[in-house]
């Protein structure tokens, strides 16, 4: 049950992605990319700082407590992963609402799905990691839904639904991170399918 506390105020700072998604929205594009792209270029110097400073690091560590992982301690922190993905998405769909919607919708529903459903009722783990079916079926789920709720056509739908969960049940490693290519993946296999609008 702590473990379960901790993953979901983990996974809050998922939710980041939907205060960019407000600010693409109220914005608009493009003048929110010279904003994010500011954002962005505070992330990456506080994240250098942070790795190239041990007493800063752990400053910022103490503060976050909880809500950083052990590997995120020695590497780019999910806050990066997150910006960089987001930035990507409205670099790549930006003309495109729904797709930009639904895809940060993945990223910020879909993967705490995941997660916490995996927490909670995983049983049946997928061979060769330490991810559960159950986990991956919220996800997917839940991103059917964001694709839905944004509007877009079924096949786009399902296209990026999948390609967010294929994602998520990757390994995050030092140079690979479902925080930055979930959303990536989402939104150009919705691209792909005829996501339009």
């Amino acid at each position: 049950m702590k473990e379960l506390k901790r993953e979901f105020g983990r996974k809050a700072f998922h939710l980041l992605s939907l205060v960019y998604l407000g600010a693409y929205f109220i914005m608009g594009f493009p003048r929110v990319l010279v904003a994010l792209g500011a954002w962005f270029a505070v992330v990456a110097a506080l994240e250098t700082a942070r790795l190239t400073s041990e007493r800063f690091n752990r400053s910022l560590m103490g503060f976050f407590q909880g809500l950083i992982r052990d590997a995120e301690k020695a590497s780019f922190s999910g806050i990066f992963h997150t910006t960089a993905g987001t930035l990507a998405v409205m670099l790549m769909a930006g003309r495109q609402p729904r797709v930009v919607a639904a895809a940060l919708a993945c990223l910020a529903f879909g993967d705490a799905a995941a997660a916490l459903a995996g927490k909670a009722w995983g049983r049946h783990r997928i061979p060769g990691g330490t991810k559960s079916i159950e986990g991956s079926l919220a996800c997917f789920l839940v991103c059917l839904g964001a694709g839905a709720a944004a509007g877009l056509p079924w096949l786009p739908t399902a296209g990026g639904a999948l390609a967010a969960t294929i994602v998520e049940l990757l390994p995050t490693t030092r140079f690979f991170n479902d925080n930055l290519w979930m959303p990536v993946a989402a939104a150009t296999a919705m691209r792909a399918l005829g996501g339009c609008g």
